[in-house]
């Protein structure tokens, strides 16, 4: 399957495996198979975590985004809808906020996200 639009989420949170298992509960995410490269998908969008290997726990710039030391990756194939895409970044990112997570998204279509990609909640 041919990779499409891509999304990248740093979310405040100590060890990445906790969100994901967080999100599947919240979302009702579906595991993929034990050979799977992915943690967790969400409608059209596979996910992975990890830990943030580029955290230095400052930031050089205001503008900057926060150094959190967990990074969640979601890819989807060329094959998906845009707007099935699209909502389902909006829901990832959306999720952790409930719970109390600080969470920022990066990705081509940031503009049609709540609070465009997170990043009006931490000026």
């Amino acid at each position: 399957m041919t990779e499409g639009p891509y999304a990248s989420f740093d979310v405040d949170a100590a060890d990445a495996a906790t969100v994901l298992d967080r999100l599947r509960t919240a979302l009702g995410g579906r595991h993929g198979p034990a050979t799977a490269a992915h943690d967790l998908v969400i409608g059209p969008l596979w996910m992975t975590g990890a830990h943030n290997d580029h955290r230095t726990g400052r930031r050089s710039d205001p503008h900057d985004f926060p150094e959190w030391p967990t990074v969640l990756e979601g890819e989807s194939s060329l094959q998906a809808a845009p707007a099935e895409v699209v909502e389902a970044v909006a829901t990832v990112l959306r999720t952790p906020w409930g719970m109390g997570y600080q969470a920022l998204a990066t990705c081509d279509f940031e503009d049609g996200l709540s609070d465009a990609d997170g990043i009006a909640r931490y000026r």
